[in-house]
């Protein structure tokens, strides 16, 4: 390699140690090992279908390779053990493949034991370090650790270095009309105009914009001066009936909530029997720690469309 040139992106060569936000997530070093480096057989090797896999352009995969073989894998990837000598992949499948391609024998590892909900956030902070994510591929990074890990608007603006805005805006794209992420998909440059079409409820004529957008006819400035403007009667009707389910489902929601409180409370007393087992309270703790950060969420996206 030439001197004073350090290779970048995830190509394995940007050190000996995984970035310092993946190796927080993982226990204090000492309680399960001296966390250091070492060679295991690729093919004791095997990958996890239940972790986040974002697709690789081709071409990216090539340079991975290439760069694998002319300079070695630096960086090591992360597993765990599975059963003895065996392995599973928690972060680094990318450069695991490459080395694969390449018929090398060995690849530099940690082995760290962990459990299920770390290796998943371990897998999504690794997605999340790619610098060519989509914003739909952020988007879908977000939802996850906001349904499945439990993890705050607030607290994922943080983790990420972002602010909140920034991701209530992504998370926005996940339930974003078909053609609007069809746009993005194709041009991620006009992110900020998806935002403003996200605003025109009349889907021809949202179609229509998005497709002048797509052409390069259409402006941001101009995009907004649309979609600011009066709505027809037809999209007031539509507006009206959305407000009144979204009431009907409030006062569903508050019912329920209502019902569930007064179980829990029955559940307690002592004539009521067992009560709930410490791992039932820690697993309905957990749930109900995800449906307020779920609703948090619905907050801060019904906030921003009331502005």
């Amino acid at each position: 390699m030439p001197k004073g040139k350090q290779p970048t992106g995830d190509s394995g060569l940007s050190g000996q140690e995984p970035d310092d936000s993946i190796l927080s997530l993982l226990p204090p070093e000492g309680a399960q090992g001296d966390r250091s480096v070492r060679q295991i057989a690729v093919d004791r090797v095997s990958v996890n279908a239940q972790q986040p896999r974002l697709a690789l352009p081709p071409l990216a995969i090539d340079e991975l390779t290439a760069s694998i073989r002319e300079h070695g894998v630096l960086q090591p990837i992360i597993v765990r053990p599975t059963a003895p000598g065996s392995y599973e992949i928690v972060a680094g499948e990318r450069r695991w493949r490459a080395v694969l391609s390449l018929g090398l024998p060995m690849i530099p590892a940690i082995v760290e034991a962990m459990s299920d909900e770390i290796a998943l956030e371990v897998a999504i902070i690794e997605n999340l370090q790619r610098e060519d994510l989509s914003p739909l591929d952020e988007a879908a990074i977000f939802a996850r650790m906001t349904s499945e890990l439990g993890y705050s608007i607030r607290k994922l603006a943080e983790r990420i270095g972002k602010d909140k805005g920034y991701v209530e805006n992504r998370l926005r794209l996940m339930h974003a009309p078909a053609d609007i992420r069809a746009l993005v998909a194709e041009r991620s440059d006009t992110i900020s105009h998806a935002y403003e079409l996200m605003k025109i409820s009349d889907p021809s004529r949202r179609g229509e914009l998005a497709g002048q957008v797509k052409r390069g006819e259409l402006s941001l400035a101009r995009l907004a001066a649309n979609a600011s403007a009066p709505i027809s009667a037809q999209a007031a009707a539509i507006a009206k009936a959305s407000d009144s389910a979204l009431t009907n489902a409030r006062d569903n929601l508050a019912g329920s909530i209502d019902a569930l409180a007064a179980v829990l409370h029955e559940i307690d007393q002592p004539e009521a029997g067992a009560p709930l087992s410490e791992t039932d309270r820690a697993n309905m703790a957990k749930w109900l720690l995800i449906a307020r950060n779920k609703l948090d969420n619905l907050a801060a996206i019904l906030r921003q469309k009331s502005e």
